[in-house]
């Protein structure tokens, strides 16, 4: 008993004494907070490889081409920019941006696009649908996927018939 007594008092007195001695080296003038000016001095960089900027700030304005649009090695080019034009249009087209989110699409080798995803009503599927087959290079959609329905606070989908 006298064990268990003597090792909680060491575990405690432990933490305590270390606060109390760090809170005692601590002066007057280091509890207060100063602001000031950012300091002159330049940082030099920590790795002798050259300088390199990952995202560009503005590749209309300097004339450079961006390696964005490029397809990734392995894909379809003409997919790509297919995919490509898709993902502009759902996030540039007002009347279907804040749909853009809840949807998915993917391009086929013959360039049928299948939609997936949720939308609130049967002339919003249909928008989406529009927009996306009158996109060059885009030859049919699948929207089978594309419910059409609004989620609840409960999270249960309350489906409507699409026409």
């Amino acid at each position: 008993m006298l064990k268990v007594i003597c090792k909680n008092l060491v575990w405690m007195a432990l933490p305590l004494s270390l606060a109390l001695g760090c809170a005692a080296n601590r002066t007057a003038t280091e509890t207060s907070a100063s602001y000031g000016p950012m300091p002159s001095e330049t940082l030099t960089p920590t790795s002798g490889e050259p300088e390199q900027r990952i995202y560009t700030t503005d590749t209309a304005a300097s004339g450079a081409n961006s390696t964005v649009d490029i397809a990734p090695s392995g894909t379809n080019p003409q997919t790509w920019t297919i995919a490509e034009e898709i993902r502009e249009k759902l996030t540039t087209d007002r009347s279907i941006a804040p749909l853009g989110s809840k949807l998915i699409t993917e391009v086929g080798k013959d360039g049928t696009v299948t939609v997936r995803g949720d939308v609130s009503s049967a002339s919003e599927k249909k928008r989406v649908c529009d927009a996306i087959s009158n996109l060059p290079g885009v030859r049919g959609v699948n929207a089978d996927d594309l419910k059409v329905g609004r989620y609840y606070g409960d999270g249960i989908l309350n489906t409507q018939k699409s026409q």
